[in-house]
């Protein structure tokens, strides 16, 4: 019965395949030459209309019926022969519908997807991108001519997916320098509203390094200022990077909020760090709040362990004359830690400055301290007062008195050279009135 039936309807069969494959293979053709199509008008767009001045060049590119786009080696080098972009190898998807009918625009590529890139960013002081042309007006009936860029919204909205695998981004701005490595990166760029973003990255240096960044959050375009919403983690960061004259190689953690107009982002969060070693000051346990906002970066309400007691302070760094200034209170410091003699015995309260002006080519660290009661082998006194004063690896003490029960002990001939301890003559004051001196010749009355 079903050979009977098949053997009538044989024909018709063979028909309605030959038709299905014809129509298939037209709308395979179809996709094909829109894609290729979408590949011209993006080499035309490039080599034509110069929305990207210099150079671009790209070794081969290849399409897809469903409207992807292939490419390998693009090179963008900018008028002076500088390298901007380097990409072995990526993909673009483009809508068919507009590649057909011939609106091309920012929005006909749909999904941009580039591997092993090397991008070179340049923005001005508002952020805008540079080495991007703005083209105004209209100068003829090609649909090419409707893509034009004029700043972060744009005259047309760009509405993409972008994401970056193991690329290398650099980005400059006034007085700033960035190269970030090992980015993966993920992006939903819509200029007309809400761009969402998510970021890693290994190796971050420049104006400021980290062995690792996290950035994730998004960008608000639908203001007439953009405004930041992201959150920023940065682990295993170098202070010294900051170029503020601190001599500090030890790492911090900085886990923060960014807000504010895309001109003028402002960052809170928190610094963290195991261990901060200032020559002959070494904390512990270093915890403050951060605040970033028009080149100045305030760090408030540190604490930290050191000599074995606590300390709390604020601080300043300018970063864009690299000056800064820092202040510091400790309280209840082991006398004996501080001074490298375990026969010292006492608490210590202390007062510390930190400052440089790179401008004005000035540098010091300098303060006062204050003990309690206390033993040194042994011998009991009432307490240690003095100032001091650290330049290069030397940590120099003035006005140290000794407070003991017969009179008062005091040298300006104190110092801590490279962790070892130096004393020079020694002056005592006793209650009777009668001083002395003890230096290399043994003890010499005075009066």
């Amino acid at each position: 019965m079903w050979n009977n039936w098949y053997s009538r309807h044989k024909g018709k069969f063979k028909k309605m395949a030959v038709l299905v494959l014809c129509i298939a293979a037209a709308l395979y053709g179809l996709c094909f030459y829109m894609s290729y199509k979408a590949a011209d008008i993006f080499n035309q767009v490039v080599a034509e209309r110069q929305l990207f001045p210099g150079t671009v060049t790209v070794e081969r590119l290849t399409a897809t019926p469903g409207g992807t786009v292939s490419f390998e080696n693009l090179v963008w080098n900018d008028e002076d022969g500088h390298r901007l972009v380097q990409i072995p190898k990526g993909q673009f998807t483009v809508k068919l519908i507009d590649v057909l009918t011939g609106h091309i625009g920012t929005q006909t590529v749909e999904d941009v997807t580039l591997d092993n890139a090397y991008i070179h960013l340049i923005f001005n002081d508002k952020m805008e991108l540079q080495h991007v042309k703005k083209i105004s007006g209209h100068q003829s009936g090609d649909p090419r001519g409707f893509i034009k860029v004029t700043g972060p919204k744009g005259n047309h909205p760009f509405n993409c997916h972008v994401a970056l695998h193991q690329s290398v981004i650099e980005a400059e701005a006034p007085g700033r320098h960035f190269t970030i490595g090992d980015v993966e990166f993920s992006s939903h760029i819509h200029t007309k509203g809400k761009t969402t973003l998510d970021l890693r990255a290994g190796h971050f240096s420049g104006t400021l390094e980290a062995k690792s960044l996290r950035i994730r959050g998004s960008l608000d375009f639908k203001p007439d200022t953009p405004q930041y919403n992201l959150s920023l983690l940065l682990s295993d960061c170098n202070p010294r990077s900051l170029g503020a004259g601190l001599d500090i190689d030890d790492a911090a953690t900085v886990s923060a909020d960014i807000r504010g107009p895309l001109y003028a982002p402002v960052i809170d969060g928190t610094l963290k760090m195991d261990r901060l070693d200032i020559t002959a000051l070494v904390f512990t346990d270093v915890v403050g709040q951060v605040h970033y906002e028009q080149g100045l970066l305030d760090v408030t309400e540190v604490t930290a362990g050191v000599f074995g007691g606590s300390m709390k302070g604020q601080g300043q760094v300018n970063l864009d004359d690299r000056s800064y200034t820092a202040d510091m209170t400790g309280s209840r410091l082991k006398g004996g830690i501080a001074a490298h003699d375990l026969f010292l015995r006492c608490d210590v309260d202390l007062n510390l400055h930190m400052e440089e002006n790179k401008s004005a080519g000035t540098k010091a660290i300098y303060g006062d301290f204050r003990s309690g009661p206390g033993r040194y082998h042994n011998v009991p006194f009432r307490g240690i007062s003095g100032s001091f004063a650290q330049d290069g690896k030397t940590l120099d003490f003035r006005d140290v008195v000794i407070s003991m029960f017969f009179g008062d002990v005091s040298t300006d001939a104190f110092s801590i050279v490279n962790g070892k301890v130096k004393i020079g003559a020694i002056n005592i004051d006793y209650k009777n009135g009668k001083r002395s001196r003890w230096g290399k010749g043994g003890p010499q009355t005075i009066r």
